[in-house]
């Protein structure tokens, strides 16, 4: 049992390693690939982050109106979170830009 799994491990180890040093081979640069990862970022953050941002200030607030006292850092913590996940895109950019990409 003991060979089998050392063997399983150097077979995923090797794939793992074919397709990095060779995207052809692992299918990255087949059927639009770029363009789906890019139209599922522009969805996450302009429909689903925001849903999630607006039902963690409800979350919080209710919590705020039942007289919980970690409503305020909960507060405090989806707005952080809000802001960061809108910047993102702008902060990928700049990395991107950044590295020569």
């Amino acid at each position: 049992m003991k060979n089998q799994n050392i063997w399983f491990g150097l077979l995923g180890l090797g794939v793992m390693g074919i397709c990095i040093f060779s995207p052809e081979l692992a299918l990255a640069n087949f059927g639009g690939f770029e363009s789906r990862v890019n139209s599922l970022t522009r969805s996450v953050v302009t429909v689903i982050l925001p849903a999630l941002s607006i039902l963690g200030l409800i979350y919080a607030s209710m919590l705020a109106v039942t007289g919980d006292g970690a409503a305020k850092s909960r507060i405090t913590t989806v707005v952080v979170c809000s802001v960061i996940g809108f910047l993102a895109p702008l902060i990928i950019k700049w990395l991107q830009s950044a590295s020569g990409f």
